[in-house]
């Protein structure tokens, strides 16, 4: 055994502790106060395991990335034959074969209208690209974007999140920035007129809302943007790639924008990779002379081990014929989950496609439950889900994800090799988490008691009444004391 591979089999299981001390100690506090602070060990597909052996379900998949499932064999034999070869790398002056390969494959997937692409390390920063592609071939500095929109954490992006409270203290934003609703053609058409307009970027499966665009909507919104000179801007980060049942959801919805971004699955979950395609029409703009080749070039984007792990990534999933798959799983899911809206009125609606599913909550009408969640609410408008999503990890062993700030909801995205018993469990996890919520003694504040409900306790005594917060704490069997104690 190499001193490397035995210094982290000694560490492994004290990793997140040696995070704590020095990368994110805040962000580790917040999961140890909801109960989340197990330590994982082991990863295969659909599963990972922590320190104990207990499996769990893991339907976050790292945020989308693990669309094939986590340690795919296949393409970790890729990687390992490219590394054998000893390729050159990185050498700036020619382009890189392995990079060739892939766009070639990019483009016969998204679709003719696509002839280039430009690599980068992140879908942020691909969403960065074509902002600074846009801007430069229009000679326009406003943005338009949609309500509950994501498009990354790097400066442009950011600007353009459609959630408020994700862009505090970041003003001034990219200038300028402005939200529009989704299907209100009326007030699309209005900011277009004013020929000011660079681009509008939209996803047509939001990340954070769940939210399916209406086709007609981008449709017509296509048409808006060629006549007054707008590029259009797909972000396909999150929904591309097959998840929704083809390959991307802008050809599904018969849309062709100008530029698309893509990340997240393309990586394999080995190597950090984005792409933005872009149209000849716009390569000719951004690229008109001989000296402009050098526009954008980003040190690390045509990588050997990014450009082999995207191009295993599509040769597997073309091999299970990840669309079909995804759409036949989707179903099956959707319908479980359908049934349970049924049954339980603490579920509002459900939006989504394929294998990324968002599960809305609203109040109950059944009192116990109705009385808690009115003093979660006081809390965090998202303090339900979060306790659900607690929940689910701490006792069912499955692992979902809060979509957005403020959002009353829970997001999964199940990764294509994903089973039927898979799923079943997952429903049947949920439904007993949902019902248990039902009771007094085991209802959504016991489900954070010692942490986070009594933290938020404090915060909510000034708005309601003497005594309210003592005995809904005791509702949920928790114990009020002076010093709060964390969750084990």
């Amino acid at each position: 055994m190499s001193t490397f591979k035995a210094r982290i089999e000694e560490y492994v299981q004290s990793s997140a502790h040696l995070s704590k001390k020095h990368i994110h100690p805040r962000l580790a506090k917040m999961f140890e106060l909801g109960g989340m602070s197990a330590v994982f060990t082991r990863a295969e597909g659909q599963y990972v395991w922590d320190q104990h052996g207990e499996r769990y379900l893991d339907w976050l998949a790292g945020g989308g990335v693990y669309f094939m499932g986590r340690n795919n064999a296949h393409i970790a034999n890729v990687l390992q034959e490219v590394l054998d070869m000893n390729l050159p790398n990185l050498m700036v002056v020619n382009s890189s074969v392995l990079g060739g390969l892939l766009a070639e494959k990019l483009i016969a997937m998204a679709g003719p209208q696509f002839t280039k692409v430009q690599y980068s390390n992140s879908g942020a920063e691909s969403t960065e690209v074509a902002v600074r592609f846009a801007r430069q071939i229009t000679r326009r500095r406003r943005f338009l974007y949609l309500e509950g929109a994501f498009h990354g954490r790097s400066y442009a992006a950011i600007s353009m999140c459609g959630f408020s409270a994700m862009r505090e203290s970041l003003d001034p934003a990219m200038p300028t920035c402005t939200p529009i609703k989704a299907g209100d053609l009326n007030q699309l058409r209005k900011e277009l007129k004013y020929g000011d307009v660079a681009a509008f970027i939209f996803e047509p499966l939001q990340g954070m809302t769940g939210q399916l665009l209406d086709a007609n909507y981008l449709r017509e919104a296509e048409a808006l943007c060629r006549q007054y000179g707008t590029v259009l801007i797909a972000d396909e980060i999150q929904c591309g790639l097959a998840r929704t049942g083809s390959w991307f959801v802008s050809n599904e919805l018969g849309i062709r924008p100008d530029m698309m971004t893509v990340s997240k699955t393309l990586s394999g979950g080995y190597a950090a990779v984005g792409a933005t395609l872009v149209s000849e029409e716009i390569y000719d703009k951004v690229y008109s002379g001989f000296s402009s080749g050098l526009v954008y070039f980003s040190t690390f984007a045509e990588n050997n081990l990014a450009m082999a792990a995207a191009l295993a990534t599509l040769e597997f999933l073309e091999s299970i014929d990840a669309p079909a798959q995804a759409k036949a799983k989707g179903d099956l899911l959707r319908a479980g989950l359908e049934k349970l809206a049924e049954r339980y009125d603490v579920i509002e609606r459900l939006e989504g496609a394929g294998l990324m599913q968002t599960i809305y909550f609203r109040d109950s009408s059944a009192p116990v439950l109705a009385a808690q969640q009115t003093v979660m609410k006081g809390i965090d408008p998202g303090a339900f889900a979060a306790a659900l999503h607690v929940d689910l990890f701490r006792r069912q062993k499955v692992i979902a994800q809060i979509p957005g700030p403020g959002v009353n909801a829970i997001k999964v995205l199940p990764p294509v090799i994903t089973t039927e018993e898979d799923i079943a469990y997952f429903l049947n996890a949920l439904e007993d988490s949902l019902s248990s919520f039902y009771s007094v003694s085991t209802g959504p504040v016991a489900s954070l008691a010692s942490g986070v409900v009594k933290t938020a306790a404090n915060q909510v005594r000034a708005v309601l009444p003497a005594g309210a917060v003592p005995a809904l704490l005791r509702a949920g069997g928790v114990e009020e004391k002076k010093t709060p104690s964390t969750l084990n």
